[in-house]
């Protein structure tokens, strides 16, 4: 493909184009001239004519004359183009709107837009579109200020910008591009010189307005959630914050009914683009009412609370998987590789190999790689004495290594089957000062505790939601507010 070049050339001087000059001078020298006439004939009689308007016939047609004839149509930067018609008259508003049509018209911008494929970059999108080597490198240097270029994904859109050259070229001069990257976000690479350009971003509002889902569990929480128009996204996080009280394995029963509020964003013209927070669920499953509110505290931290203040957040979480099933329980066993009855320390989670295995509580790592019958396994330490253990991985998370930081919910590692194992799954056990314990019955305290000022505010808040929920779900609100029946009085 032709590279765009960058070569100053002298005004064309062949006799067509001193034919084309002349013809417009003199069309432009009989629509005047009557009205120089005109001219004329009021001053000779005394009689003041307006005068605006030949003016602004004569300049209008010396635009148009310039913009279509070869002869004025030089290689030059959009920037400049647009510089040397606004000189023409800077002090008449009139003819600036009349300029502006006159480039709508006669000034073809040519957009084009590349779908991005597996395996593209964008140096190599605009390389195929034409540029010189050091113009598209200077371009996504430029781009590298506001946005990452690596961060393209297949099915991203760029959009390419080109403002013809003269004639004798085939190839458009390259203005500048643009791409959304987030639905309320646009970056922009604009050409401020030959090989210069400058990029920035365009960022718009959303309207942010609550949504409610609720349903009966029939078969699966994630089927009701579905069919009650609940995104996936608030439905992790609803799972993620109840998953310190309810094990999502054994504990949903049909007939469980569940009711949530969240977030969602809509663009100008009223469609959803993106889903939000959760602010407000309840559970009810297996005798128990289970409610969570999102709160930011005066300190700023944000966390989900349940109806008496107190954080959901636990110590240690009871499944530290998403989306699998318990295989083997606590307890004796008979092993199913050695063939004989022994003590099973922990719990088993099935699940397919490169599942994410996330971090039970905020701890240290004391442990990072094979340990004998468990292959690859992490253990960590947590405040309150506790410890946990995560094997059969398949590999180790980033930045998994003795003496590292971890917080609850970080991925540590990723389901496998290396060590005693006789598929993909994730064996997990739990020690309290040093004794193997049931994960599935460890009662960990509470994160926080509200209280004060911050307590009041809490209360004050969560009637506020409810009274929105029902309002929202068409439901009337009772005027108390339900305990969560998980937790004992003090």
């Amino acid at each position: 493909m032709k590279r765009n070049t960058y070569i100053h050339r002298a005004r064309p001087s062949s006799p067509r184009g001193m034919r084309w000059k002349r013809i417009f001078l003199v069309i432009a020298l009989l629509l005047v001239l009557p009205k120089l006439t005109m001219l004329a004939m009021s001053y000779m009689t005394g009689t003041n004519a307006p005068v605006v308007s030949s003016a602004l016939d004569l300049q209008r047609i010396q635009l148009v004359a310039m913009e279509r004839s070869p002869s004025s149509r030089t290689e030059q930067s959009p920037r400049s183009a647009s510089e040397s018609v606004e000189t023409v008259s800077p002090d008449s508003d009139i003819l600036a709107s009349e300029e502006e049509t006159v480039l709508d018209e006669t000034s073809s911008v040519l957009e084009k837009i590349v779908q991005v494929a597996r395996g593209d970059t964008l140096m190599g999108i605009l390389l195929d579109a034409g540029l010189a080597r050091s113009e598209a490198h200077a371009a996504v240097s430029a781009l590298q200020e506001v946005y990452n270029p690596r961060s393209l994904r297949p099915g991203h859109e760029v959009v390419l910008t080109f403002v013809p050259g003269s004639e004798q070229e085939e190839d458009g001069f390259f203005a500048g591009l643009r791409m959304q990257v987030d639905v309320d976000r646009n970056v922009l690479v604009l050409r401020e010189g030959e090989e210069d350009f400058a990029a920035k971003e365009e960022q718009w509002e959303l309207q942010v307005v609550p949504h409610v889902a609720h349903g009966e569990i029939t078969s699966s929480l994630y089927t009701a959630a579905a069919r009650s128009g609940m995104p996936s996204s608030v439905l992790i996080q609803m799972i993620r914050a109840l998953s310190f009280d309810v094990d999502f394995q054994r504990d949903i029963q049909p007939g469980d009914r569940f009711e949530a509020m969240f977030e969602r964003e809509l663009d100008d013209q009223g469609q959803a683009v993106r889903e939000g927070a959760l602010l407000y669920a309840n559970l009810e499953t297996s005798g128990r009412t289970l409610q969570i509110f999102r709160y930011t505290a005066l300190d700023g931290e944000t966390d989900y609370f349940n109806a008496r203040g107190q954080s959901v957040r636990r110590t240690l979480m009871l499944t530290p998987i998403d989306g699998a099933r318990i295989s083997s329980g606590y307890g004796m066993r008979r092993h199913p590789i050695l063939g004989y009855s022994r003590m099973h320390p922990g719990l088993d989670f099935a699940a397919p190999t490169g599942t994410p295995i996330m971090a039970a509580g905020n701890g240290v790592v004391t442990h990072a790689g094979r340990k004998g019958n468990y292959g690859i396994t992490v253990e960590l330490r947590h405040p309150n004495e506790y410890t946990t253990l995560y094997a059969h991985m398949s590999r180790l998370g980033r930045g998994i290594s003795r003496g590292a930081r971890v917080t609850q919910g970080q991925v540590i590692g990723y389901v496998g089957s290396t060590g005693m194992s006789t598929g993909p799954h994730l064996h997990y056990e739990v020690h309290l000062r040093g004794q193997h314990v049931n994960p599935a019955s460890v009662n960990s305290p509470p994160g926080r505790t509200l209280t004060g000022e911050d307590l009041n505010l809490f209360k004050a808040m969560t009637k506020q939601m409810q009274a929105q929920y029902a309002s929202l779900a068409g439901r009337v609100v009772a005027e108390t507010i339900p305990v969560d029946a998980s937790n004992h009085e003090e």
